[in-house]
């Protein structure tokens, strides 16, 4: 069989059962919430999925440390081989960027870093998000549909619950219970991006401060021309870093997790498959591109502006020789 044949079988195959998949292992209407879900309530204190799967990464971390320093060894095996080779890669690429405040960055970029990371690939885990609990749906968080009266009120509207009669067999949850599943990726709940955002922003600023005094907020406030306008551009600019952050790592986390759903729930098999790859990329790259901006806001914020100009000058200075 040539090499072209074998490809058109290994195609038609695929396409097959994707297809197929959709009749036998169909799992029911694609589940998307924006809002983290309650998962149980510790007295007053409510335990949503993206939490619970919070909670769960701070103790894989935390295993891991304890796992690769241990018994720590010269000539590195094991788990301190690998987790060696990744704080010296992430050593190395924050220390391009800001050199003179590597040691105080480090240590919150690389676990800003392998936080995300990690949540963000435990939200791909295959059927992790159809292990959950039943929580009884209220009519205010199910589907409804618009029933038009007839009779005395004709003309009229009125909404009802879209739940079927019976059991759903696609589920473990019967009519009128919603399943909320254990495992929801911390970056899919604007909460959590909004509160790593703020600590990342509380960070650079409060060095900013540290290194330049009060002469940081010359940056924005000052009375030079033009530049007062550009300055005020500027503060406008650093106020908004923090959210610009959180929406940037939830956008892309979120649409990433909508994706798979609806993928999922119109083929189950085969045609996800590219796409779980895509989102373990995804993954990657925002948890590294949140921590490379708090190493880059870091050195903005700690670089005067009359550095600035004085590097302008002497790199003018030194092309004219």
């Amino acid at each position: 069989m040539s090499g072209r044949m074998r490809t058109l079988v290994v195609v038609v195959v695929l396409l097959a059962v994707a297809v197929l998949s959709r009749f036998f292992l169909y799992s029911g209407d694609p589940h998307v919430e924006v809002a983290p879900e309650e998962l149980f309530a510790i007295g007053g204190f409510s335990v949503t999925n993206s939490l619970f799967t919070a909670l769960l990464v701070d103790i894989i971390l935390v295993v891991v440390a304890l796992l690769a320093t241990r018994n720590m060894q010269l000539v590195p095996r094991g788990v301190q081989n690998v987790m060696e080779m990744i704080v010296e890669a992430l050593y190395n690429l924050f220390r391009n960027l800001s050199p003179k405040f590597i040691n105080q960055v480090f240590p919150l970029a690389a676990s800003i870093f392998l936080f995300v990371l990690v949540s963000n690939w435990l939200g791909l885990i295959p059927g992790g998000s159809s292990i959950g609990v039943c929580h009884a749906a209220g009519e205010e968080h199910s589907a409804r549909l618009a029933l038009v009266r007839e009779g005395e009120y004709a003309g009229a509207i009125r909404f009802a619950p879209a739940a079927a009669e019976g059991d759903n067999p696609y589920t473990t949850c019967p009519s009128g219970y919603t399943l909320v599943p254990w495992l929801r990726p911390p970056s899919t709940d604007l909460n959590f991006t909004l509160a790593l955002g703020l600590l990342s922003f509380v960070f650079f600023e409060y060095w900013g401060f540290r290194t330049l005094g009060i002469g940081y907020l010359k940056k924005f406030f000052n009375l030079n021309g033009v530049m007062s306008f550009v300055g005020i551009i500027e503060f406008i600019s650093e106020i908004m870093k923090p959210i610009s952050l959180a929406l940037r790592l939830f956008g892309n986390i979120f649409a990433g997790e909508v994706l798979i759903a609806v993928l999922t729930f119109l083929v189950p098999l085969a045609l996800p498959m590219p796409i779980y790859g895509f989102e373990i990329f995804v993954g990657f790259i925002q948890a590294l591109v949140f921590a490379l901006l708090t190493v880059a806001f870091l050195t903005i914020a700690t670089t005067s502006h009359e550095g600035e100009h004085h590097g302008d000058e002497h790199g003018s200075a030194a092309r004219a020789h």
